[in-house]
């Protein structure tokens, strides 16, 4: 839609005569003020995410032309391209929307059925529990060292734990668990408990914090479905990583590239940020299609993979100027020092996830 221009050549920001479109000296655009809405809404979403012709000339060449973008900025064409810093900032937006989106797909159904599932599991748990006791005092009876009338009293006490598990109220279970009927013999419950019992034993000869650590990831293994509200939640952390480990990433950069003409941090640091705002867009496509086509997302993992590196080659060799040869072997330090900060972050993130599932 055709812009309506101010007859008036003064800027109406700083008072400098306007010679054309823009202010000279501060860059204001001399706009007619009083437009339609129709006219101040498109200029205003336009402006904002540079939905012009910049935008184009940003978007295609960074999908088609790997390290294109970088080359143009530091060679002062910098007015036909959107700002590094901006368009990563809305790419990451978007990824960051998306990516959270879909790990988070499904998770309602999952808790419905996890709540479902630990029912059935904690009644046939505690009914195991009964059984167990149920024996104990059999055997303590028989032997003497329970008397009948004790006896009688807890198979009373178990056989109205299991009506009330029958009937799916729980009313009897504290009397189960702190009833002691049998005097001097009691703690039947700790005493024919093995798991109890090894737990114990492993917090006498292990620090407390791998003990905890040892519990909660032995909990997420046991449980199918917390286990997958755990790879769920781990998953919706890492955008969060990568974003962060953006600057390690120009930083290795720069270390194995110490010998080449882009000797200043932040030539790598723009050259990161267009590689990852093509990483985020291009993942982020690749959720789209996924969504459209769910059949499709073992390969769709695939290919998001191999474009992934053929970028990343592509671009540091237009970049760096090296060889084939080269640019692979520089390319292979930088998978490992990053897969290694990978590691590390991803270590940290799991043991917080851990700890929150």
């Amino acid at each position: 839609m055709k812009k309506h221009y101010r007859s008036d050549k003064s800027c109406l920001n700083c008072g400098t005569t306007v010679p054309d479109k823009f202010c000279p000296n501060c860059g204001q655009e001399n706009l007619e003020l009083h437009e339609d809405f129709l006219h101040v809404a498109i200029h205003s979403v336009g402006h904002y995410f540079h939905f012009e012709s910049k935008f184009f000339n940003s978007i295609v060449p960074l999908f088609t032309r790997p390290g294109y973008l970088t080359k143009e900025y530091f060679a002062g064409k910098r007015a036909s391209h959107l700002n590094p810093i901006s368009m990563y900032i809305f790419i990451s937006i978007l990824f960051f929307f998306l990516f959270t989106a879909n790990s988070n797909m499904g998770k309602k159904d999952i808790i419905e059925e996890k709540t479902a599932a630990e029912a059935t599991k904690i009644t046939e748990a505690t009914k195991q529990d009964l059984t167990k006791l149920r024996k104990a005092v059999e055997k303590k009876a028989i032997t003497g060292e329970v008397s009948d009338k004790a006896a009688t009293y807890t198979y009373t006490i178990l056989d109205n734990a299991e009506a009330a598990l029958d009937t799916g109220t729980n009313d009897h279970n504290d009397a189960i668990i702190f009833t002691n009927p049998v005097g001097k013999k009691g703690a039947l419950v700790e005493k024919y408990d093995p798991e109890q019992q090894e737990l114990v034993l492993a917090s006498a000869e292990e620090s407390a914090v791998l003990h905890s650590l040892e519990v909660k990831a032995r909990e997420v293994a046991d449980d199918d479905l917390k286990g997958q509200l755990f790879i769920n939640k781990l998953v919706s952390h890492l955008p969060k990583i990568m974003f962060i480990l953006l600057p390690l990433f120009a930083l290795i950069l720069k270390l194995v590239n110490y010998r080449s003409k882009t000797k200043y941090y932040v030539e790598h640091l723009i050259y990161s940020i267009h590689v990852h705002s093509f990483l985020f867009l291009f993942v982020s496509i690749l959720i789209l299609i996924s969504w459209i086509l769910p059949g499709t997302a073992d390969w769709l993992q695939f290919i998001g993979v191999v474009v992934s590196l053929w970028y990343i080659y592509r671009s540091m060799r237009n970049i760096y100027q090296s060889s084939r040869w080269r640019t692979i072997y520089k390319f292979f330090v930088l998978f490992l020092s990053y897969g290694v900060l990978l590691v590390v972050s991803g270590l940290i993130v799991v043991v917080v996830t851990l700890y929150t599932v």
